[in-house]
């Protein structure tokens, strides 16, 4: 039986995929919370396999209380299951040690299998772009955003332009960041002026 807690501030989508899990008869939902604050207030049982987290909840997002479970709890099996499918978030979720990051939009099979899978050690994330020449080493929206960084806009002031999210707009300064092999943000407009980005 796969222990398993779902992490997730839609309290009947939390109903939902509990129901889904606990008819397959392999999984056993034995907490949910309706944010990660919740989560890290209360000790996590050593015989929990699986976490299911979204992304975008109030107070802590799911990257930052993924940050700090992974100081603490290596062994933990982590999927992020979000409606956000850019190749930011999903090269974020690698890095913080999560195990897989899945959208919402998947049928209830294909993720009860996805979810066993990495139960036995498998990794699940949306494909990484290869690096090419300059110009096309970053998508059309992060050079966008990269645009709009280097007027000076803070990623609230970018969100509300761009009609995104604010934590999607520094999911993608840290992709272009980690692309370009910098430090920060002035470092990436620098290394963006230089080979012609921007």
């Amino acid at each position: 039986m796969i222990n398993t807690i779902i992490v997730d501030d839609h309290v009947l989508f939390c109903d939902g995929l509990e129901r889904v899990l606990t008819d397959t008869r392999q999984f056993r939902v034995v907490n949910k919370f309706n944010s990660g604050k919740g989560l890290l207030n209360k000790p996590i049982d050593p015989n929990v396999n699986l976490l299911i987290i979204d992304i975008e909840m109030p107070g802590l997002n799911g990257f930052d209380v993924i940050k700090r479970l992974r100081l603490k709890n290596k062994q933990l099996k982590i999927v992020i299951l979000s409606m956000h499918e850019e190749e930011a978030f999903s090269n974020e979720a690698s890095t913080i040690g999560a195990n897989a990051f899945l959208s919402k939009t998947l049928d209830s099979s294909t993720l009860v299998d996805i979810l066993i899978r990495t139960i036995h050690g498998e990794t699940f994330f949306l494909p990484q772009l290869p690096p090419k020449e300059n110009s096309n080493l970053l998508s059309d929206r992060e050079v966008e955003v990269l645009r709009l960084i280097s007027k000076g806009k803070t990623s609230k002031e970018i969100g509300i332009e761009l009609n995104i999210s604010p934590l999607t707009i520094k999911a993608h300064r840290r992709n272009m960041i980690k692309k370009l092999q910098v430090n920060n943000s002035t470092e990436l407009i620098s290394k963006a002026l230089e080979i012609g980005i921007l």
